[in-house]
This record gives C-alpha cells, structure tokens and sequence, in this order.
C-alpha cells in the first residue's frame, strides 16, 4: 500500500512539472503576421511596410511551400475594418503553406525566421507571429492579456511601458504588444465661436467642413463592366492637410457662399493623444498582449507572475491577467467539480449493484492508479495537461474501474461457493488478467495513430491518446496488483470484526 501511495503522490507532484494549457498548440498550416507601425505614419507608409513583410516572409519559406498569402491594413472612421481597436496603422497577414507532411520545418520554426527578419524592418512598433488558433477562444486575445486598469490615459501609457520592458525577456513569451499607443500627433480645433457666428456658421458647421476636406468626402463611385462599383472619396492632397499651417488655410465656405480661410475664426493646435480609447467597468485601460511559444499557460503564468512582481501601481490602478489563465482556471475549475459528482455517483451504482458499502472501496482505490501513468506518459511526449488530456484521463478511468470491477465481482461469486478471501481473489486473477489485458491492449493500440499525430490537425487530441495509453499500461497492471490487495484487505478486517463480535457474544 505505502508503494502504491508513494507513486500517486509522486504522479500528482508530475503534473505541476507537466503544467496545463486549454487546447494544445496545432501546426494547421496557416499563421499570422499582426504589426503595427509608428502612429503617425500614413497609409502609403503602411503598405510599404506591408510590402516588406511579405517579401520577409516569401524569403523563408522554400520554393513551393506558400500557397496563398492575404495581406489587410488601415482603418478609417465609418469603414469596416479587420478586427477590433484597430486603427490606420495596424496590419495583418494572413499566410497559408503546405502541410507539415510535405515540409522539414514545422510552423513554428519558420515562424521564428520570420520573427527575425520582420523585427529588422524600420517603422514598425510591434510584430508578432502566431499560428492560426493560437487562442482555445476568439474572445480571448493572447495567451497573456495584462490589463491596466485607471483614471487617467496619461498613466496607463506610462504603466503599460513599464509592463513591457518588464515582460520583454520572460521566458516563454515570443512577443508583446499594446492596444494603443500614448503618442499619436493629433491636431485639435480652437473655435472661436463669436467669430464663427459672424460668418453665420456654428462649430459643427466649421467640424463638418474640416472632417471633410482632411478625411474626404463621397465623391460617387467608379463603375467598370463586369467589376464591382469603387466608392471615390474627394479630399485634400498630403501636403495640404499635414501641418497647422495647411489647416489653417483650408477655405471654409460661409452662409453667403463667400470662402474664407479657417484661421479667421480658429486656431488649430497640435497634442499627443491615445491611438485609441479602452474601457473596463467604465475606466480607461490598457492592455500589454503576450503571445507564447511551446509552453504551458500555468507555467508562463508564474513566469510573468516573477516578472511583475515589485511592480507598484499608483493608488486608483490596478493590472490584473485577462489571458488564457483566466479561462483555463474556470473551465478546470467546472471539469473537477464535475469530476467529483461523476466520481460520487459511480460510487452509489456500485453500492446498489453489490448491495454493501465495502466493496465499492477497492474498486475505487484502482481510480488515483490511472493517473500515474497518465503522468509519466505527457512526460515522456513532452505533452501538458490540457481539456483533451482531462477527457483522456475521465476515458481511463471508466476502463480501470470496469477491470476492478470484474475482478470483484468474480471473487464475490468464488467465496459464495465456499472459498476463503485469499483464494478467491487469487482465482480471480487468474481467470481475469488474460481478457483484462486483452482489452488494455486492443484500446491502447487504437490510440497509437492518434498519440503520433498523423494527421493534419490530430494535434489538438493527441494528449488525450496519450493519456489513454499511459494510463492504460500502467493502470491496467497496477489495478491487477492493487485491487486484490484492497480487497483482500477490507474483507479480512470485515471478518475479524465479526468474529469480535461473536466472541463478546
């Protein structure tokens, strides 16, 4: 018994080594290219940094590997974009290769030589490099999502920095970046609104006037046969709308239908504000997204954990993990709860089949077995606990229980027939081990195809064949040693009880 214990409490000790994570990494072929480039760079900028990555990335990959490559930058005000918060300077590419089988690269080596060269483009702020469904859950963002909660947007540009530079060497982490950046050259309007009324106009006019020379204005749509309409929008050249001097001298045209410049009634002035504005509960945030490598959550989580820690926040903020960890601890949270009530009401079955309360004992004393070689197999296979590993593991069991229960079961039937504890148990075994492995074996063989991925996207269960077969070779001898025991054990103590009790009678 106590070497029986020794290597469940050295098993559950593995997997903290192990870790966990959601859903596994998956090489699917496709992966993502997401940059940012410097705030006030303008749209012909954008697409020539567009342009470089993709050369970038056409360098890394062999001849014959790319198979199609979609690239999408900018975002204008009343225009769909690409995604959320996003904003002119941001862009994605989307890239497409051929299948693991027919490569000697995995996505994640040819994501690291694309990483080096990206990073060498001048302009850019961030790069980051994922495979596609890098996240178990398109609500959450990046594996690490530290959100900075507060009042003023001035100090979360200053606390998101920080948090960089504090998470920029975290182990585990293949990128950062932020939501928004705290230095985007702005120019704002000064109206004089006494002036204005002179003229016979109101702020709102002047605004509308302004927003459409600077952002444009629908100027109808071009039509050629055969092809969609091409929307046209009418503005100002470049260098006509770039400075405060330019603005100054847009003609705003009156209720008279006279044009006058702009500087006769406002003044523009140039700030640096946010590239966008986020909100939690109300409050401006900011939010500092790490994207990992071949790691698992929990242990990325204590990694940047260490790096933050001395960290102080200023009174009336606060930086909490809205990441995978978050998700990965409520959904374990809900899978051991109902874990524990499957586990209880296998119990009460087995105390309604066998009729007593004793004999349910040693056949759920074979359950803890499973997890020993659960835990040594995602070792070996460099596997973390995941989703698919926890319904791997809830698979083992039902196959460890059923064999206990099997081996009980004949054993009641022997001692009915008249033989001692000992013998019956030992008849059992002896009768039951043959179709006992047999089926360990026949399940444990089925897996193989699927512990060894050999298919495209078989990554995401994997963990789970691995369970099953660990669990299975390990499991299934261990139950043949450990329920005879159990139950040769609490027969006897059942035994001399009684015969305690007619003695004193």
């Amino acid at each position: 018994l106590s070497s029986f214990a020794v290597l469940f409490v050295i098993s559950l000790a593995l997997t903290n080594v192990v870790g966990r994570e959601l859903m596994p990494l998956m090489d699917s072929g496709t992966f993502l290219v997401n940059y940012e480039a410097q705030p006030d760079m303008d749209a012909p900028g954008v697409e020539k940094i567009a342009g470089q990555i993709e050369q970038s990335v056409k360098s890394s990959l062999k001849p014959g590997w790319l198979l199609s490559m979609s690239s999408v930058d900018g975002a204008e005000v009343g225009v769909k974009s690409f995604g959320a918060d996003r904003v002119l300077q941001h862009g994605q590419i989307t890239v497409n290769i051929i299948d693991r089988f027919h490569r000697n690269q995995s996505i994640y080596q040819i994501e690291e030589s694309v990483r080096e060269k990206i990073r060498r483009i001048p302009g850019l702020i961030s790069s980051n490099v994922t495979e596609f469904g890098a996240t178990p859950l398109s609500s959450i963002r990046s594996s690490v999502d530290m959100m900075i909660t507060g009042p003023d947007p001035g100090e979360l540009d200053q606390l998101a920095d920080s948090v960089m530079n504090r998470l920029k060497y975290v182990r585990g982490l293949t990128g950062i970046e932020r939501t928004w950046q705290g230095k985007s050259r702005r120019i704002n309007l000064q109206i004089n609104e006494a002036k204005a009324r002179l003229y016979g106009l109101t702020p709102q006019d002047v605004a509308g006037q302004v927003a459409q020379a600077v952002g444009g204005t629908p100027g109808g749509k071009l039509r050629v046969t055969g092809e969609i309409p091409i929307p046209v929008w009418v503005r100002l050249e470049a260098n006509q709308r770039s400075n405060n001097e330019d603005i100054a001298a847009i003609p705003i045209r009156t209720m008279d239908g006279s044009l006058i410049p702009l500087s006769s009634f406002a003044s523009p002035k140039v700030v640096y504000e946010p590239t966008a504005e986020t909100h939690e509960a109300l409050l401006p945030t900011v939010d500092v997204l790490g994207y990992r490598g071949n790691i698992s959550i929990t242990q990325l989580s204590k990694n940047t954990e260490a790096a933050l820690k001395g960290l102080t926040m200023p009174r009336g903020y606060s930086i909490s993990d809205h990441g995978e960890i978050m998700q990965l601890n409520e959904s374990f949270a809900a899978l051991l709860k109902s874990f524990a009530i499957g586990v209880a009401l296998l119990y009460l079955m087995l105390v309604i089949v066998f009729k007593s309360f004793r004999d349910p004992v040693a056949i759920m004393a074979s359950l803890p077995l499973a997890l020993i070689g659960a835990s040594w197999a995602m070792l070996i296979a460099n596997k973390h606990g995941c989703l698919p590993s926890f319904m791997g593991l809830i698979l083992l069991m039902g196959i460890i229980v059923k064999n206990g229960i099997l081996l009980v079961d004949f054993a009641k039937v022997a001692m009915e027939q008249g033989k001692s504890p000992r013998d019956a148990i030992l008849e059992a075994v002896q009768l039951r081990t043959r179709p006992i492995l047999m089926t360990a074996g026949a399940a444990a063989v089925g897996m193989i195809p699927i512990a060894l991925e050999w298919a495209v996207g078989i990554e995401r269960l994997s963990p789970l064949a691995v369970v099953a077969i660990g669990g299975l070779i390990t499991g299934t001898f261990l139950t043949l040693l450990a329920v005879p025991v159990f139950h040769l054990m609490l027969e006897q103590s059942h035994r001399n009880r009684l015969e305690k009790k007619l003695a004193k009678q």
